[in-house]
């Protein structure tokens, strides 16, 4: 537990550090995370998110996302995925599409709330038409992107006894890999969240945080979203 929030703080300090060195934006993300169990081996997890820019005030990103999962035990699960990511570009004024194929591998540990997330992205995205021509979208970048993500959910208690209340600590990097048309860049965006949250029913709870994010374009130009940052997680059977 000490190295999780060690580690925490590191990379909470180390966006700070860095900050200096980037353009800053303000989001809002609000996301509803699904998971329908078809039986005691298979389930479609699913996930829907509006992200926001400039607070509330700008267009932003719409993300749907959804795959069939296989639970190999409690702890050991592997997914095949699809994502369809419509982002907002100011300088054509229009949407563009991204389409993603991923795999991914779960790991939740027995003793502590926490899960260890590998998932590899094949991903394509529109690029906006030229200015000479009268369609919005151009041609497509091809790249491939790894994503390790890790949440740790930390009980708060009450005299001893466990409540409803949580808090949950959350890291996630992006690393584009080769045959990458996106970016030739390695490290792609870093996400750090802090939140606190409350467990309604067993398959349902929610939390509200602080996320860090950090991108980096394929120019090597830095921006840090500072991001309120709202999930819904909900499971239930079909």
């Amino acid at each position: 537990m000490r190295k999780v929030l060690l580690l925490a703080a590191f990379l909470a300090i180390s966006c700070c550090v860095s900050a200096q060195d980037m353009t800053h934006g303000y989001q809002h993300w609000y996301t509803y995370f699904g998971n329908m169990k078809i039986d005691s081996k298979w389930s479609v997890p699913f996930d829907i998110q509006l992200r926001l820019r400039d607070g509330i005030s700008n267009k932003g990103q719409l993300l749907m996302r959804g795959g069939l999962q296989y639970s190999i035990n409690k702890q050991h699960h592997v997914l095949l995925g699809y994502a369809f990511v419509p982002t907002y570009n100011n300088a054509s004024n229009t949407w563009l599409p991204e389409q993603r194929i991923f795999e991914q591998y779960i790991y939740k540990a027995s003793k502590l709330d926490m899960t260890h997330r590998f998932r590899l992205e094949q991903r394509w995205v529109a690029q906006p038409g030229k200015p000479t021509e009268t369609r919005d979208i151009g041609d497509w970048k091809y790249g491939n992107r790894l994503r390790y993500f890790n949440r740790t959910q930390l009980p708060v208690f009450h005299q001893k006894s466990v409540t409803p209340f949580y808090v949950a600590l959350q890291e996630e990097i992006f690393l584009n890999l080769w045959g990458n048309e996106i970016s030739s860049l390695f490290f792609d965006q870093n996400r750090f969240l802090v939140a606190f949250g409350y467990q309604f029913l067993p398959g349902l709870k929610a939390d509200i945080g602080y996320m860090n994010q950090v991108v980096q374009t394929g120019s090597g130009a830095k921006t840090m979203n500072h991001i309120l940052h709202f999930t819904v997680f909900h499971n239930f059977k079909l």
